[in-house]
């Protein structure tokens, strides 16, 4: 499905870090954040191609109202957890490192929602848990064939003291997933949120039927996504990844096919 073994490779823009060759790797930042502890810059490399480097997406100027977490937020739905194996089966043997948390202790992994679970799936890895997009799809960075995932652990935070059974498969997580489809006000941002990300590009506006929001909130330090699935067909053409409230936020696309997997093969 997807390598998170990968070597991670930082492009800084002013704005951001990507990865250009994990999906599992790439997160959201704000203008000076700096690089994670541990870190370097990567050293530039030889003749590079040329690329388009994505840019942040700001909130778009709404009224106050639209902006308040309470119209914002999706409010927490009960959590659907999945439950744990009872003993080691097949699935340990064809995932040993429990990419797909199919052997998570109760309660740290959250179900992703219908219709997302079209869209995404949560991933358990050595670095925490991530959504990723489903099998032949890649979300790059618009315009770029940058591949984007959302990490529980929230761009610069500092990753849990491990304590005694501490796993970062389970332990760096998203404790609540909850999505609905956007309406009135909520669509209204929306559309005005993607408005914002096409005049950066000077793209022409999209063609979508719904805005479907997902609340993705990780354990760590309540961190929360707000993510929008612009989609079309019955397929997500584009998201835009908000962290609080849209103080941070990236616009992507959704790639099929071949090329997702040219993407992915970076």
């Amino acid at each position: 499905m997807i390598s998170a073994g990968r070597k991670m490779v930082a492009r800084m823009a002013g704005v951001l870090l990507l990865a250009g060759t994990s999906p599992l790797a790439a997160q959201v930042w704000e203008p000076g954040d700096p690089l994670p502890p541990g870190m370097e810059a990567p050293q530039p490399a030889p003749e590079p191609e040329p690329v388009t480097l994505p840019q942040m997406t700001p909130a778009p100027e709404v009224p106050d109202a639209e902006l308040d977490p309470q119209v914002m937020d999706i409010p927490a739905a009960p959590t659907r957890v999945a439950p744990p194996a009872a003993a080691p089966t097949a699935s340990a043997t064809e995932d040993p490192d429990d990419f797909l948390c199919n052997r998570a202790p109760a309660g740290k992994a959250t179900v992703v929602p219908a219709p997302f679970d079209q869209w995404a799936v949560l991933v358990c890895t050595w670095s925490g848990q991530a959504l990723v997009p489903v099998m032949g799809d890649a979300w790059v960075a618009h315009g770029t064939t940058e591949t984007v995932s959302i990490l529980a652990l929230p761009p610069g935070a500092a990753e849990p003291s491990p304590g005694p059974g501490f796993d970062p498969r389970y332990d760096i997580g998203f404790d609540m997933l909850a999505g609905l489809e956007t309406q009135d006000d909520r669509r209204r941002f929306a559309d005005r949120l993607m408005t914002t990300a096409i005049n950066q590009t000077g793209d022409a506006f999209p063609v979508y039927d719904a805005v479907w929001q997902l609340d993705a909130r990780s354990r760590v330090e309540d961190t929360r996504y707000n993510l929008f699935f612009y989609v079309k067909g019955g397929k997500p053409a584009h998201i835009i990844a908000c962290l609080q409230h849209c103080a941070q936020a990236l616009h992507l696309d959704v790639l099929r096919g071949e090329a997702a997997a040219r993407a992915l093969r970076r």
